[in-house]
């Protein structure tokens, strides 16, 4: 989104949510946050990194696996919603001095919740945070158009066919405030391009609507866009991975035809002992090899020879070699017709996959054969500063998780003097975990044991290797070594 699409947007939120109370924040995904409002329900999807809204019905809204997002604005009323000339951003305003701040800055966009200027929090949660919320200024003394990043290509075009580039300052600010006001008022158009959907200002030779209402503009762009790069992308990656194991099956075929040549070239090992044995006076001792004229005498056989052993005894052990022989030309044979036989259904399988037009038949194509339930593990997982941390779900399942789900390297976390889960920091690459991550998972395992009503709680915390299981011991009962202790507040994941 350039930056006078934002401000078109915020102008027209300004006149929706006026005086609007919040209800409700949630996100259903990493990516997507619903803001529901009393006059309009706002999804904003961050796909690929950049930010697209819709306005979905508020009775087709998810109702099962909601988090919470914002919670202290639930129910506070919308003050304002604030636009900033040639910058990507804009801010809805309530009560209590608490923002949102929606940062579109291309594949870095985020939603900052601020309060008196403090930041509280970020949605994607991953992105970095901007700390205090920043005074936003934009001055365009000695820039040219390329130079204006929040313009469309030809919103720049335009000014440099105006003379932007030589203008003074005055005469730039003129361009621009003109440029501002044609663009806010014209209709939009969304064009159907050859990889992805656009809005545009003048109708494209695919034109799949026009709109006078943003709004309405960016849920049809949304959802459209948002579908056709999931087609696109699924249906891509498909492909390749299927044209990649088409290569290496081509590739075995070519392997197992030089194989099969070999065997059918080579004199069998019965034809080199029958010519030892019947050319046992020719040989000498000692050799390590020896040129014999075939029974037909059209060619020369080399036959290599092991020097310790006598003629005789080589014949023997080309004898014993030729009784696998035959069988080895039929399993080749077959292997060979398999592999031909591979190579014709991958072949079809792409050909039938190409025909599918469907997201919802794409989809079920990609889905792995005979797919099943995967088992059961021992653990709920979450990530923590990068690390993957692993929470026994029982006392069996902390035995299991200690035995078979962890390594030397790992860190082990537990309440002290009290039962609960076996808490796991997984460290493959033998980092020095900082701290702060062990303080957090602390917390986790606290919260994961009788100590979690506890306002501080003890956990004791050393490396895998110092974890012993006594003989004969109950479930979950282990002996530590080496231990250091923290005192932390319970929190869980």
């Amino acid at each position: 989104m350039n930056a006078f699409l934002i401000e078109r947007l915020a102008d027209n939120l300004k006149k929706t949510l006026d005086s609007s109370v919040l209800i409700d924040v949630f996100s259903t995904s990493l990516h997507d946050i619903y803001f529901v409002f009393e006059s309009i329900v706002l999804k904003v999807s961050f796909f690929q990194g950049q930010a697209y809204f819709q306005i979905p019905d508020f009775e087709k809204l998810q109702k099962k696996n909601r988090l919470t997002v914002y919670e202290t604005l639930k129910g506070k009323k919308v003050t304002s919603v604030q636009s900033f000339p040639y910058d990507r951003i804009f801010k809805i305003k309530f009560k209590k001095g608490e923002v949102l701040t929606f940062h579109l800055f291309g594949r870095f966009g985020q939603i900052t919740h601020y309060r008196d200027g403090e930041w509280l929090a970020s949605f994607p949660s991953k992105n970095t945070k901007i700390e205090v919320e920043p005074a936003y200024s934009y001055t365009i003394e000695d820039k040219h158009a390329v130079d204006l990043k929040f313009l469309s290509k030809t919103e720049i075009e335009q000014l440099q066919e105006d003379g932007f580039d030589k203008a003074v300052e005055a005469d730039k600010k003129a361009m621009l405030t003109s440029l501002k006001s044609k663009v806010l008022s014209q209709t939009l158009f969304l064009n159907k391009g050859e990889k992805k959907y656009t809005l545009d200002h003048t109708s494209g030779p695919i034109n799949i609507g026009e709109y006078d209402d943003v709004l309405n503009a960016l849920d049809h762009h949304a959802r459209l866009h948002i579908s056709h790069q999931v087609y696109n992308q699924t249906r891509s990656n498909h492909t390749g991975k299927l044209t990649k194991e088409l290569s290496n099956l081509k590739k075995k075929l070519k392997s197992a035809e030089r194989g099969f040549a070999e065997l059918n070239r080579a004199s069998s090992y019965k034809e080199k002992a029958d010519l030892l044995m019947a050319n046992m006076w020719q040989i000498e001792k000692r050799a390590k090899e020896v040129k014999l004229p075939s029974f037909d005498e059209k060619n020369e056989v080399v036959i290599k020879l092991q020097e310790m052993l006598t003629p005789q005894a080589n014949a023997e052990r080309y004898y014993k070699k030729g009784k696998n022989e035959s069988k080895q030309r039929v399993y080749a044979q077959k292997h060979l017709g398999k592999i031909i036989q591979e190579i014709a259904d991958k072949e079809k399988e792409i050909a039938d996959f190409s025909d599918l037009e469907s997201l919802k038949d794409i989809r079920k194509a990609t889905e792995p054969k005979g797919s099943q339930q995967q088992a059961r593990v021992p653990y709920r997982s979450t990530t923590i500063d990068g690390y993957e941390i692993r929470i026994g779900k029982g006392a069996k399942d902390n035995d299991e998780l200690l035995r078979y789900y962890t390594t030397k390297f790992d860190l082990w976390l537990h309440a002290k003097d009290v039962s609960g889960s076996h808490v796991i920091i997984r460290n493959p690459s033998k980092k020095d975990i900082a701290l702060s991550t062990i303080e957090k998972v602390a917390s986790i395992a606290a919260f994961y044991s009788k100590a979690k009503s506890e306002s501080l709680a003890a956990v004791i915390y050393t490396d895998r290797k110092y974890i012993r299981k006594p003989k004969g011991a109950t479930p979950g009962l282990v002996k530590v070594d080496k231990e250091k202790m923290l005192l932390v507040e319970p929190s869980g994941i």
